[in-house]
């Protein structure tokens, strides 16, 4: 997201996570296809093993990486590499240069902010990664209890996220990608709602829609989360995000065991977790369309966006 422009960031965000979703049908299509599971293992390996040496040799670095390292010449020849490619050209003697001081302290930078805006929107950010990942997991161990083949259904549940991947993308061009995930957050709490009656061709349909909505949520949030930090914290803010992504998937299989001997309660409680954080996610500012956070103080004007329209004419002056 640090290298692509405010007007194509949600293009290629939802690029990404289509791929992802093509990704989750295509490993239980191979279920089918091969059936020992050594050689399921081997399908699986074969896709990363080949496109690592493509990522290392043909994947470009950031040059906002290279700037924060004191890497100016690197910066500049990968800045001269996209106008190239834009077909523009840099202007003779341009320098790049960093405002922030390196030596600043994580620390120091959240006790500069104000009545706590960081601290509050990352505490909401990671409620936001936990409950997409938990309502995620939930619907994938529900997929079991699903009639039918295993496979079948979990190759259907991962073409469904396909259609989800495309509303995010359009509503997050519409109404922005604050409301979009409370919107999609909100209908996965009513999908937990529905999943506690028995098992019935609209309990399918509902898992269909509800991974539809779980693949809607996967592109907002990381999308969200890359907008939101200042520069010097962004990967700490998406990091500590996803890692409450990955407590929520430690979490959900003893949730998918309670299933077993208490089919109600979870959903109901998934459901009321996943309302509280629709209501949360009323308190963070909205990203879209505004250019990323250089600094704290870039990050407190997303909340005036008086201010911020202020600020961005005076730069355009």
């Amino acid at each position: 997201s640090s290298g692509i422009n405010a007007e194509y960031r949600n293009r290629v965000g939802t690029a990404f996570h289509f791929m992802t979703s093509v990704g989750m049908a295509t490993v239980a299509i191979w279920g089918v296809i091969f059936k020992p599971w050594r050689w399921y293992a081997v399908a699986l390996a074969v896709p990363p093993t080949v496109m690592l040496p493509v990522c290392y040799f043909f994947l470009p670095e950031s040059a906002r990486f290279y700037l924060g390292k004191g890497k100016d010449k690197e910066a500049l020849a990968m800045l001269q590499k996209v106008a190239d490619v834009n077909g523009k050209k840099i202007p003779e003697g341009c320098q790049l240069f960093e405002e922030a001081d390196e030596k600043t302290s994580i620390k120091e930078l959240l006790g500069r902010l104000k009545n706590g805006l960081l601290i509050r929107s990352a505490l909401i950010n990671m409620f936001g990664w936990f409950m997409t990942s938990l309502v995620y997991y939930m619907l994938w161990f529900s997929a079991s209890s699903l009639a039918g083949n295993i496979y079948v259904n979990a190759a259907i549940l991962g073409a469904a996220e396909l259609p989800g991947r495309v509303v995010a993308f359009i509503l997050m061009e519409k109404i922005g990608r604050k409301y979009t995930f409370m919107g999609c957050i909100g209908m996965g709490g009513v999908c937990m709602f529905v999943s506690i009656y028995d098992n019935t061709i609209s309990r399918k349909i509902m898992y269909c829609f509800g991974k539809a909505l779980t693949g809607a949520l996967w592109a907002v949030i990381y999308l969200y989360s890359s907008e939101m930090y200042p520069t010097k914290i962004r990967n700490l803010g998406s990091g500590i995000g996803s890692a409450a992504a990955r407590v929520a998937a430690f979490i959900a299989p003893f949730i998918g065991d309670w299933l077993k001997t208490s089919p109600v309660i979870p959903y109901i409680l998934v459901g009321i977790l996943a309302a509280l954080c629709t209501g949360a996610f009323i308190l963070v500012p909205e990203t879209t369309g505004k250019d990323l956070p250089q600094t704290l103080e870039d990050f407190e004007l997303l909340f005036d966006d008086k201010k911020e329209k202020l600020r961005r004419e005076d730069e355009e002056l």
